[in-house]
C-alpha cells in the first residue's frame, strides 16, 4: 500500500516536502550553549571522517581562492566559524596571516591543537551576532554558518558587518550545505521557496544584493554551494 501511495505524484511531492522540511528545520538557530554541549560530547561533531562530501567542499574552497589569489596568497584572512579547524588547516598555506574564530571556546581550542604546526594562524573566540569585526581583511571566509544563523534580517546584518570589514578589492567566500539532490529540487521549487527557511541559494542572493559586493566565482559540489564575492574598488 505504501508503495502504491508513493507512486501517486501529488502524494509523492507531499512526502518529499515533508522530508525536506524535517531536514531543513534541523538547521534552525542553535544557542551557544547547545553547540558547546554537542561539541563537548563528540570528538568529531560534524562527522568529517565519515562525510567525504565535506572534504570535497574544502578542496573546492581552496580552488576558488587560488583562482583569484595574488600568487595564490592572501595577506590578511579571517575565517568565521572555524569549528575544529578542518578547513583552517587547508586554507592556511594560501594566507600570509589567518585569524580563525568561532563562538564556542572548546571548538577554538581543538582548532588550535589541529593547526599547531601552522605558524601563520591565530585563534580567538568571537560571536558574529554580538562582536565587532576585529580588523580589516582582504579575505573573509564564512561557510556552514549563515544557514543556521536566523532569518533574513540576521543574514543582512551579518552581511553588512562582513562587507564593512572587507578591504577594497578583497574577497568574501560564502558557503553552505544544500543537501542531497531531492532536497535541492524541493528548495528550488515554488513551494520550497515559499515555505522553507533561508538556505544557501537565498542567502547568496542576499549577500549579492549588497551594493559593495560583486559575485566573481561560484562552485557547487555534491552537497555544498560556494560563492566568491569581491568588494568593489570604487566603494568608500
Amino acid at each position: 500500500m505504501r508503495q502504491k501511495l508513493a507512486s501517486i505524484p501529488a502524494l509523492r511531492r507531499v512526502r518529499n516536502l515533508s522530508r525536506a522540511l524535517r531536514t531543513e528545520l534541523q538547521w534552525r538557530s542553535f544557542s551557544q550553549n547547545e553547540y558547546a554541549r554537542y561539541i563537548a560530547t563528540h570528538d568529531d561533531p560534524w562527522a568529517y571522517a565519515e562525510t567525504p562530501f565535506t572534504w570535497e567542499k574544502f578542496d573546492a574552497a581552496v580552488e576558488l581562492l587560488s583562482s583569484v589569489g595574488r600568487e595564490a596568497h592572501f595577506r590578511r584572512a579571517w575565517e568565521i566559524g572555524c569549528a575544529q579547524g578542518a578547513m583552517t588547516i587547508r586554507v592556511a598555506p594560501i594566507c600570509e596571516e589567518l585569524l580563525a574564530v568561532d563562538f564556542v571556546p572548546l571548538a577554538v581550542e581543538r582548532a588550535r591543537v589541529r593547526c599547531r604546526e601552522c605558524g601563520n594562524v591565530s585563534f580567538a573566540t568571537w560571536d558574529l551576532k554580538l562582536d565587532s569585526a576585529p580588523s580589516t581583511f582582504d579575505l573573509i571566509m564564512i561557510t556552514d554558518v549563515l544557514s543556521t544563523f536566523g532569518g533574513r534580517r540576521d543574514v543582512r546584518r551579518a552581511r553588512d558587518k562582513l562587507a564593512d570589514a572587507l578591504a577594497l578589492g578583497g574577497y568574501l567566500l560564502y558557503g553552505d550545505y544544500v543537501g542531497e539532490a531531492i532536497n535541492r529540487n524541493i528548495q528550488n521549487s515554488w513551494y520550497g521557496r515559499l515555505l522553507l527557511p533561508a538556505r544557501a541559494g537565498k542567502i547568496a542572493r542576499v549577500i549579492g544584493a549588497h551594493p559593495a559586493l560583486v559575485e566573481v566565482r561560484r562552485r557547487e559540489t555534491e552537497r555544498h554551494l560556494l560563492v566568491l564575492f569581491q568588494k568593489r574598488f570604487d566603494m568608500k
